[in-house]
């Protein structure tokens, strides 16, 4: 049996994340397939769409996606939804279909924020898809736990209410381990966000009502210790972190499920600082404390990945060179922070990809930068996240 892996692609200033478990089941996690990007001879333009279906599987010749997790509704979590994954009833999936790479979803994972804030194209598709299947449960179809009708509701609903399914739904302090109809022994998410409290809010906003999850490994079923924590927050900001960290607390489930502990952390926005603080920076410089204090869960070794541009200190921004120092900061050395843009070259980009390991998880070849970190390392020996006893 492989082991799992987790590529993180470099997309730019966007979000584009491939978990691969042990029996192969694909968890994608958000989407940023620019046009641009397909069939692109520059080695600057990473074709992701290329690399996507090189590395998930295909059924009867059709590729296909175990669970799409979209976090939010931004262009940069969606963009090339609409024209690279394929919507409607999976069984009129044409030969056309597969001619254009579409991309069959066995199960969407879908927030109620995305029914209530239409800003793309993209958002719309997956919005309608998601209702396609939605509606399936409704007349209780008998296609509706299939393949490529299945989804999952996370979070609490808004204005648009789907209480009539709540039998689909996980929320926040929930633990899932149920994938495309398959319980897994090995992996896990614990659902951190969206709250009930964002989605009431009369001044709703993507980004605090992205869907946050840890993602869990193991190596065997029977390791009682994760050999890696994965921490994805799309672009949440210090307000959802605040929740976060009082409510993981609250219940107790920082130590009964180790639910803030983190071996690799996606930075929130593009190494934005709406993780520390509001924006603009220089208004409000002092990163809060509760944001910080997230960042302390790190595991030995632990690393942070920026998906962003190459960060600088200029405008634009986001990605803030500012977020950058922070998230230094907490780490254990510099080389621990990850940027797609530039790891692992520059010149040449390709995923950041990590392996699961017994000993935690490990930078692949392809992806390698630097020597061993974590006190059991030692100089020149694979880059390995060496986990906490």
């Amino acid at each position: 049996m492989a082991d799992s892996k987790i590529k993180y692609y470099p997309v730019d200033n966007g979000d584009m994340s491939l978990i691969l478990l042990q029996d192969d089941t694909s968890i994608l996690v958000d989407c940023n397939i620019r046009q641009s990007s397909i069939g692109s001879n520059d080695s600057k333009i990473y074709d992701v769409k290329k690399d996507l279906l090189y590395s998930i599987k295909k059924r009867d010749s059709n590729p296909f996606v175990d669970v799409f997790v979209l976090t939010h509704g931004d262009c940069d979590h969606c963009r090339g939804f609409k024209s690279n994954f394929y919507q409607g009833d999976p069984t009129k999936y044409s030969a056309e279909d597969r001619k254009e790479n579409k991309i069959l979803i066995d199960e969407m994972w879908f927030s109620p924020m995305i029914a209530e804030e239409h800003t793309n194209d993209d958002e719309d598709a997956y919005q309608q898809e998601a209702e396609r299947r939605i509606e399936l449960h409704r007349k209780k179809s008998a296609d509706r736990d299939k393949t490529g009708n299945r989804i999952k509701i996370i979070g609490y609903d808004g204005n648009k209410d789907y209480k009539d399914i709540d039998h689909l739904r996980a929320t926040p302090g929930t633990v899932v381990d149920e994938f495309n109809g398959k319980k897994q022994t090995t992996f896990s998410v614990f659902i951190h966000a969206p709250f009930k409290e964002h989605l009431a809010s009369a001044e709703k906003d993507k980004n605090s009502t992205s869907i946050v999850f840890q993602a869990r490994f193991k190596n065997a079923s029977y390791d009682s210790k994760y050999a890696c924590l994965a921490m994805f927050g799309g672009d949440s900001d210090h307000y959802s972190w605040e929740i976060i960290l009082e409510k993981t607390k609250r219940y107790k489930n920082d130590k009964k499920e180790q639910a803030l502990d983190w071996d690799i952390f996606l930075a929130p926005h593009h190494c934005s600082w709406s993780f520390f603080n509001d924006r603009p920076q220089a208004d409000n410089p002092e990163p809060k404390a509760n944001s910080l204090e997230v960042l302390d869960y790190k595991r030995t070794g632990g690393k942070i990945i920026a998906s962003c541009k190459k960060i600088l200190d200029e405008k634009p921004n986001p990605p803030h060179y500012e977020a950058k120092e922070e998230y230094v900061k907490k780490l254990d050395k510099a080389a621990d922070f990850l940027n797609t843009a530039v790891y692992p070259k520059e010149s040449e980009l390709k995923p950041i990809e990590f392996t699961v390991t017994s000993g935690g998880p490990t930078l692949s070849p392809t992806s390698k930068v630097g020597s061993a970190i974590g006190s059991a390392g030692g100089l020149g020996a694979a880059s390995t996240v060496v986990k906490q006893g």
